[in-house]
């Protein structure tokens, strides 16, 4: 008897071992880093590969699971869309951020899409919020699964990617003033500015950091791209120097200093906010950027783009050592992502006698509106236009008891007669029309939104980009399928090269299942079963 009740504590003990051991490899992350990188390119890590450090890129892509097939699922019109989709896991078409900026019928003008009037800035004029982003992000779960103790904020080198990515509920976000040279935010956000951010604006350190003069960080004929070097010692650049003679802005945000910028408020952060040292999982969200001053190239075309990759490289690594020491990588969650961007632009494409070219509206749109008024009469029948929809004047079609869909119609006939336009569609064909799931009018569909969609909606050819009046690009892919790198590191990540076929749209519920919280409320993608 004695022997059987051994035997029953024994199995009950031995039980509770496993369940105990099960229960511990199952924690969470303590601390979840997202890293975006504006512009990056399997293609230039590939190149690149050899050049970079062990502990920086390499160890992310070579020692974590690297996606290899993944692919953005609608249109792209900037990084701040890109960024919400990954953020939410979902497209434009529910979460509502349509591109960097969108023509508001409202007032009429194309503004920002991160613009809000009833902010205060700190640091900074501009008046900015997540209210145009209507559904809730990965760190918006996060937060509210950890009412009051989960800590999460964003770091960018931009408002809209700073805002995109802190999502509704950051205690706090930062991002660069190139004018006034220093970090500034919105009071939309719980805490203001980071103190750490603060700290760096009062005790010179950002100014510090943002006149450090840019000279290749190795000899110039190391370069792949050396020939297209105009000097021996290759080049220099002041970040302060000013864009435009006349201009406020300065050069800062396309230049190193402003990724060691971002890299060193990141590491702040954490240590001042003491991130991932307890139970709860917390959350930093930093952007960076590989696109030097005046490029006009996606690929790697100069020696200033490839030494943006070798020292941002040095940032990573920087950063992966100090979680390392701090945190712990075990306990650490790393995802890095990019936004979409075409392999090579229109202009190399150009060079090569490739097809291809940019479409500006402004001029198409004056085209349109004396057709429309040699049919229907001298009116301004074009109301308003931005990233591919045109907007027509509403108003004006009913007063005169015009046909509304006919007038579509022959806008979207007429547009066809234009270069570089692959087809147009009135916006009742877009949502009406059954599409398949990796159909092209279904990415046009998920890129729109009912409260910005145009009344007739355009395409490009492959090869071709839309630039806006300040011949600034609107979007830079227009590939049919395009792909994009995904990786995951630290934590429990297991090195593996992921095949099987996902979307961005995918990344959010993975992190959800990691996380063990909810999805985003808008979320339509899949956890990557692999992790």
């Amino acid at each position: 008897m004695k022997l059987y009740r051994f035997f029953i504590i024994y199995l009950f003990a031995a039980a509770a071992t496993v369940s105990m051991a099960q229960k511990s490899s199952e924690e969470p992350p303590r601390l979840v880093v997202g890293i975006m990188v504006d512009g990056l390119q399997q293609k230039h890590l590939d190149l690149l590969w050899s050049y970079f450090d062990p502990n920086g890129f390499r160890k992310i892509a070579g020692q974590g699971a690297s996606l290899t097939n993944v692919t953005y699922n609608f249109v792209s019109a900037g990084s701040t869309p890109d960024i919400a989709s990954v953020m939410t896991g979902s497209t434009p078409y529910y979460h509502g951020v349509t591109g960097d900026f969108f023509y508001s019928r409202l007032n009429d003008k194309v503004q920002s899409v991160i613009a809000d009037d009833q902010q205060i800035g700190i640091g900074t004029q501009q008046t900015v919020s997540a209210h145009h982003l209507y559904a809730s992000t990965i760190l918006d779960e996060l937060s509210l699964a950890f009412p009051g103790k989960s800590k999460n904020y964003a770091v960018a080198i931009d408002a809209e990617e700073a805002i995109m990515l802190g999502g509704h509920t950051a205690r706090g976000v930062a991002w660069i003033d190139d004018e006034k040279l220093k970090w500034v935010t919105t009071g939309y956000y719980r805490d203001g500015l980071p103190r750490s951010a603060d700290e760096m604006n009062v005790n010179g350190a950002f100014k510090s950091i943002a006149s450090r003069d840019w000279r290749p960080l190795y000899a110039i004929s190391t370069y792949l791209s050396a020939a297209k070097s105009s000097s021996k010692d290759g080049f220099k650049y002041t970040p302060t120097d000013r864009k435009q003679k006349n201009m406020p802005a300065t050069i800062l945000k396309n230049t190193p200093s402003a990724n060691s910028l971002v890299a060193e408020l990141g590491l702040k952060i954490i240590a001042d906010e003491k991130l991932g040292t307890d139970n709860v999982p917390d959350m930093l969200m930093l952007q960076f950027t590989v696109r030097a001053p005046k490029e006009k190239f996606f690929s790697l075309q100069s020696p200033e783009k490839e030494d943006m990759y070798l020292r941002l490289d040095r940032d990573i690594q920087n950063i992966l050592q100090k979680i390392d020491a701090q945190v712990g990588l075990d306990k650490t969650l790393v995802f890095l992502f990019t936004n979409q961007t075409d392999v090579h632009s229109p202009t190399e494409l150009g060079e090569n006698n490739i097809p291809a070219g940019y479409f500006s509206a402004g001029r198409s749109m004056a085209l349109v509106n004396t057709y429309l008024m040699a049919l229907y009469g001298q009116e301004k029948w074009i109301k308003g236009y931005y990233g591919k929809n045109i907007f027509l004047n509403k108003q004006k079609i009913d007063e005169k008891k015009l046909n509304f869909r006919e007038i579509q119609q022959n806008v979207a006939d007429f547009m066809h007669e234009f270069e570089g336009i692959q087809t147009a569609y009135p916006s009742w064909q877009i949502l009406t029309m059954a599409a398949g799931s990796g159909s092209e009018m279904a990415r046009i569909r998920n890129s729109m939104h009912k409260n910005s969609m145009g009344d007739v909606v355009i395409t490009l050819l492959p090869g071709w980009l839309e630039v806006d009046d300040k011949l600034n690009p609107v979007g830079e892919s227009n590939a049919v399928l395009p792909y994009t790198p995904i990786y995951f590191y630290g934590w429990q990540i297991k090195p593996q090269h992921i095949k099987t076929p996902y979307q961005v749209t995918d990344i959010a519920p993975t992190l959800s299942r990691i996380l063990n919280i909810p999805m985003p409320n808008a979320c339509i993608g899949k956890p990557v079963s692999e992790l």
